[in-house]
């Protein structure tokens, strides 16, 4: 029974994984397919570090709400396989280390922040209000400012002082707008699939 039930529990894991490792390709191919491309165009020196539309930053939030603290080792997870399937492997660095843990964790330590000051996002069918979306939005916000401040120092050695402002900026909107291009796409989906139901 014991064995059954922690069996359960780890093919409950990979599910997760799947799935956000599911979100989190799909939302990176749309970055380097559609907005790296146009970026290069306007503004080549931020490219390589952020991107001004990054919906990736989305399935990081919505991880965190749906999830807690287990998003962190299941966005860990998805970040590399991610990784190692669009860049056909990679190099094991202590960058690459940080940043990975930083980009999965920046989404739940938003909402201990917010929790903190007493806001809590319940999670559920019943609470998915509007002003549950605008709550989630300034959980990307946060976040996406703790991102930009993470990768601005972690990356110190690799972006140039006078490309630091920038590259905060960019991360923020980045983050910021991928969060409601996520949502976006996400309540449509809705939408769309309780018409269906009805």
């Amino acid at each position: 029974m014991l064995v059954k039930e922690q069996q359960s529990k780890l093919e409950d894991h990979i599910v997760c994984i799947g799935m956000i490792t599911a979100a989190y390709a799909i939302s990176m191919l749309f970055v380097n397919a559609i907005v790296v491309p146009a970026q290069k165009l306007m503004m080549p020196e931020t490219t390589v570090i952020a991107a001004f539309l990054f919906p990736g930053h989305g399935v990081r939030v919505l991880s965190a709400w749906l999830f807690g603290w287990k998003s962190i080792p299941y966005l860990i997870c998805a970040t590399l396989i991610t990784h190692l399937l669009l860049e056909g492997g990679f190099t094991a660095n202590i960058n690459l280390f940080y940043t990975t843990v930083l980009v999965s964790s920046v989404a739940w330590v938003a909402f201990l922040i917010l929790r903190t000051a007493g806001i809590n996002i319940e999670v559920g069918e019943r609470h998915n209000t509007l002003s549950t979306w605008r709550l989630l939005l300034l959980v990307g916000f946060i976040s996406s400012v703790l991102n930009s401040i993470g990768h601005n120092l972690i990356l110190a050695g690799v972006i140039l002082p006078e490309e630091s402002a920038i590259t905060l900026v960019t991360f923020m909107i980045g983050d910021t707008l991928g969060t409601f291009f996520s949502f976006i796409i996400l309540m449509s989906l809705f939408r769309y699939f309780r018409r269906l139901k009805t």
